[in-house]
């Protein structure tokens, strides 16, 4: 991508964690195995991307619609969100005693901590951590995503509450992604099982067609998107016309522009769906003109945008 900013990885290790309440090297971060969050996978997480930022220092990047996120895992799975407001102080307090002035990610994990069967009351503990992070090599050296459309589903709210980022809802994700790099692709989207597309193993994915910028929708159980609601409200701030909507497979592989975006990600620009090249790859103006404005508000450069994350969960368009 023509704005694409540097990688800005670095040799840097981070060794210090914040769990239960204590500084503890990362090694000792750890819980019984026993507990319910390694018997049954309760455990919410939350990434946040920290970025330097042109004046100095670094920030937490979207870091109020992240924990308003986990507050909500946190009710979803039956743990307690009273932790989350702690976490602010204990980003800060592992910035200024570890000397982190780079780019990093930020991993925010409510737990279920303690030994029991599958109806025992979950005793949540927090863990915080941080570790070097830069561009991903979609946006460091402008690649393009070799996108399978996978014939694994994302399960309905019947099934799995799709607004809950719990660790046990990306164990067939897990699957769906081994599988399309077994085939030769780098990544995949999954459907509905109306067929539908639904969205990434860990990232949401937009599309652009004659210059609207389209994702499917949250009833395609797909998870409340930080970086998604910051995309669809910035390409409105840009301009674009910018909707939920149902997507097809057919309506994939005709888009113009096809990105995968999430936190840890950030932008994964798509150069084929299926085998078929898109015809706005590699120049994608669209998708430059969002990852701009986003490097440009991560860094400090301009304000960012405004996210409201009661329409976030909803959907809101």
């Amino acid at each position: 991508m023509s704005g694409a900013p540097a990688d800005g990885r670095t040799g840097a290790v981070w060794p210090l964690a914040h769990h239960r309440g204590a500084l503890v090297p990362k090694e000792a971060a750890t819980l019984p195995m026993g507990s319910l969050a390694l018997r049954y996978g309760i455990s919410v997480f939350e990434g946040v991307r920290l970025y330097r930022q042109d004046a100095g220092g670094v920030v937490p990047w979207l870091l109020d619609p992240h924990l308003d996120r986990l507050r909500n895992s946190c009710r979803i799975m039956g743990l307690d969100e009273s932790c989350c407001a702690s976490v602010p102080a204990i980003i800060d307090e592992l910035v200024a005693v570890q000397g982190i002035d780079a780019d990093g990610y930020v991993r925010i994990a409510v737990s279920a901590a303690n030994v029991g069967g599958i109806d025992e009351a979950a005793e949540s503990a927090l863990t915080v951590t941080v570790a070097p992070a830069g561009r991903k090599r979609w946006l460091a050296h402008g690649e393009g995503i070799r996108l399978a459309v996978s014939s694994w589903q994302r399960p309905s709210d019947a099934v799995f509450p799709s607004a809950a980022k719990n660790i046990s809802a990306y164990a067939g994700p897990r699957l769906a992604l081994a599988e399309a790099r077994q085939a030769g692709f780098d990544s995949c989207v999954l459907r509905t099982a109306e067929g539908l597309i639904s969205e990434a193993p860990t990232a949401t994915v937009v599309l652009v067609e004659s210059g609207r910028v389209v994702t499917p929708r949250l009833n395609d159980h797909v998870l409340p998107g930080v970086t998604r609601s910051w995309v669809l409200a910035t390409a409105r701030a840009l301009g674009h016309d910018a909707i939920e909507d149902a997507v097809t497979e057919d309506r994939l592989r005709a888009a113009d522009e096809v990105v995968l975006c999430g936190t840890g990600l950030e932008f994964g620009p798509v150069r084929t769906v299926a085998g078929r090249a898109l015809s706005g790859w590699p120049v994608c103006p669209v998708t430059t003109d969002l990852v701009d404005a986003y490097f440009d508000q991560a860094r400090g450069r301009t304000a960012p945008t405004r996210l409201d994350w009661a329409l976030v969960a909803r959907g809101a368009r």
